[in-house]
């Protein structure tokens, strides 16, 4: 709770940032407002949650759907989910991620998993991830704060954040505008693999 909490401001301020950068793209992205529309809603049962429930199961879960699909995106690189059977799932993957937004603070196993699969070109892809982000940032901390979690001082936390956080950015957007698509979704991948390494500690207690 006293990480997610301090996570607000600079997940809300640096994807401000990257939607502006990015607005151009806004077209690109159809599935996005079905996404985080049902995220937004599935937030408050994930901030319950996060108050009552162990994360161990859940992460160990998380961890396992990540794992699954590395594998097979390395078994078969060209896998793709086409754009009308996302705009068709993007409502249940938005449910699903707000409510472990909510839980964990971490969305990102299941939605940037689904934005991969989609296989969006480099900027609509920031783009998307911004606005879910931003979106659920500005609701979550509502929830946080009713819920007694995001404090006053835990605010002040999160803007002193934002320090290191603008220094790396504009070393990541310089690098990223190297990067060839196959190279980004090389990132990508590299990322959720972190993540379910990570996820696997959590979950098993290391």
């Amino acid at each position: 709770p006293h990480a997610l909490a301090i996570i607000m401001v600079p997940l809300g301020v640096t994807n401000a940032w990257q939607i502006w950068q990015y607005r151009h793209e806004r077209g690109e992205t159809p599935f996005l407002a079905p996404l985080v529309l049902s995220g937004l809603a599935g937030i408050g049962l994930g901030t319950w949650a996060l108050t009552e429930l162990p994360v161990n199961a859940l992460s160990l879960t998380l961890a396992t759907i990540v794992t699954l699909y590395i594998v097979m995106t390395l078994a078969k690189p060209q896998l793709a989910l086409a754009p009308k059977r996302g705009r068709r799932l993007a409502p249940g993957v938005g449910f699903v991620g707000g409510v472990l937004q909510g839980a964990t603070g971490i969305s990102a196993p299941v939605t940037v998993t689904f934005m991969h699969a989609l296989r969006l070109e480099r900027g609509p892809f920031i783009f998307a991830v911004s606005v879910m982000f931003v979106s659920w940032a500005l609701v979550q901390s509502a929830s946080l704060a009713v819920a007694g979690v995001l404090t006053p001082f835990r605010l002040v936390e999160g803007v002193l954040a934002l320090v290191p956080i603008a220094l790396g950015m504009p070393i990541g957007n310089w690098l990223a505008k190297k990067a060839s698509r196959r190279t980004f979704e090389r990132i990508i991948v590299g990322i959720l693999a972190v993540m379910a390494v990570r996820l696997f500690q959590t979950g098993l207690g290391f």
